[in-house]
């Protein structure tokens, strides 16, 4: 009986291997960022890497970097059109397709690593409810989920920890969510191109920006920051993802690499991340930047400004949230996730 197993699967690899190779395709990938950037750059050649590599590049991917065919608000519907067949961009992004996603940006929902980690992993059923809807749609089928850090805010010459010293900042943000969080906590939020935002602060067109940690280095606002807020108010969190009629004209060889290739280079995502933002905080300290983390009272504060966020997105998306904060009340009763994020005494009873 077991030799009867191994030659069945023995039999299955070569009909998939024989499948692959008799069908070769090529498939465009859209990156706004340069291919050097060490998380979603990096994550996108090492995607071309396996699949190449598991498919005796049968399967090819072909990658355009520093948005040369579309730029961050495009990528979303230049992929559900079929214009490109792979396109990595932010969550944010897929708010007007599939206005759920949002539920990644609501204030301090997701404001400890582990929660955020949990919430993103294969596994769960709030990623799985988040997948089928942008697949229904939004035409396009998330291959991962790649986390860039934490939100923090940037500024030069103070920092925003107290809330009222944000107030009237011009603040880029990207993405709906984020837009609202900060004209709800006084700021005047600005759309711009991730490439354009430090000129714009070195130039004084804007005050701030409300990126992850690690792009105070990759993306150069080390050059015209030198304060970071550490609201770790929502994670930063990117889509890899393939238009769905592409995906079903592979064949099911092709699937099952693709696949594979995909959870492959996700799983590297957070060790990778570790690694990098250890090095950010060296690079930021060399630099003679600082980081200044949030009190629970000053969180109390950005919570209250930003609190009817959460009761406007239920009115918004009606049983989908509610499935969605259903599994999300299920994440906070795991052992991952029912520590408060920090130890710190809250004073204000």
């Amino acid at each position: 009986m077991m030799r009867g197993r191994l030659v069945c699967s023995f039999l299955a690899l070569l009909f998939l291997a024989s499948e692959a190779g008799a069908q070769e395709v090529k498939l465009k990938a859209s990156l706004q960022s340069p291919i050097t950037h060490p998380l979603v750059g990096v994550s996108m050649a090492r995607l071309k890497e396996e699949v190449e590599g598991r498919s005796g590049k049968a399967l090819t991917i072909e990658i355009f970097d520093k948005g040369q065919l579309f730029t961050d608000p495009q990528v979303v519907d230049a992929v559900s059109s079929g214009a490109v067949e792979i396109g990595i961009t932010a969550a944010a992004m897929f708010v007007k397709k599939a206005p759920v996603v949002d539920i990644i940006d609501l204030p301090f929902l997701f404001n400890f690593r582990a929660l955020s980690r949990a919430a993103a992993s294969p596994g769960s059923e709030l990623r799985q409810v988040i997948d089928e809807t942008v697949l229904r749609q939004a035409g396009v089928r998330i291959l991962w989920w790649q986390p860039l850090g934490d939100r923090v805010i940037l500024t030069k010459g103070h920092d925003v920890a107290d809330v009222g010293r944000f107030k009237d900042l011009r603040v880029a943000a990207a993405g709906k969510g984020v837009e609202e969080f900060v004209t709800r906590c006084g700021g005047r939020p600005s759309v711009v191109n991730i490439v354009q935002m430090t000129d714009a602060i070195k130039e004084g067109t804007l005050d701030a920006a409300a990126m992850s940690l690690q792009a105070f280095q990759s993306q150069g606002l080390w050059k015209a920051t030198d304060t970071l807020t550490y609201t770790a108010h929502a994670p930063v969190q990117y889509f890899l993802f393939i238009n769905e009629r592409t995906w079903q004209s592979l064949s099911p060889a092709h699937q099952a690499i693709m696949a594979q290739a995909a959870r492959a280079v996700e799983s590297e995502g957070y060790d990778r991340l570790a690694k990098i933002e250890a090095s950010v905080e060296r690079f930021i300290s060399e630099k003679g930047a600082k980081i200044v983390h949030l009190t629970p009272d000053n969180v109390a504060d950005w919570r209250a400004c930003s609190a009817d966020m959460v009761a406007d997105y239920m009115d918004r998306n009606g049983e989908l949230a509610r499935r969605l904060m259903a599994a999300y009340s299920k994440l906070r009763t795991d052992p991952c996730c029912t520590a408060a994020p920090s130890a710190a005494a809250f004073t204000r009873r």
